[in-house]
């Protein structure tokens, strides 16, 4: 099955800017690159948030898994590359209210190293992650 996409180098954040546009009432970019996303209502409910993220390579590349009764907030790499540390690290400071934050991740190398430097980040700051 052929895929349309308008250029293989802008694919991963011409996706981020139609969700974004699509579901403006319950997501919002939590980093300037729009590559951080978090619910709309993240960080305000008072219990531990939960942040996912990976590559682009698969659909729905983890951001299907931001929602309500679901996880808090993501980062979005991209094709199967994972995101930068300071994109995860910007999707747990929006995803955190004062109760920590959950990571859960493949065991892919690139995810596992870069949530870990995200962590070592958050705790500078006071943000308990898991």
């Amino acid at each position: 099955m052929k895929k349309i996409i308008n250029s293989p180098e802008t694919f991963v954040d011409e996706v981020v800017d139609g969700l974004l546009l699509a579901h403006g009432d319950e997501l919002r970019a939590a980093s300037e690159d729009n590559r951080a996303l978090v619910r709309s209502d993240a960080g305000t409910g008072g219990k531990v948030g939960i942040v996912t993220g990976g590559g682009s390579g698969h659909m729905p590349f983890f951001l299907g898994y931001v929602g309500r009764g679901l996880a808090s907030g993501v980062a979005v790499g991209n094709v199967f590359s994972s995101p930068s540390p300071e994109q995860m690290y910007a999707a747990t400071v929006a995803s955190d209210d004062g109760a920590g934050v959950l990571y859960l991740y493949g065991n892919y190398g690139g995810d596992v190293y870069n949530f870990d430097i995200a962590g070592d980040l958050a705790a500078a700051e006071g943000i308990r992650t898991t």
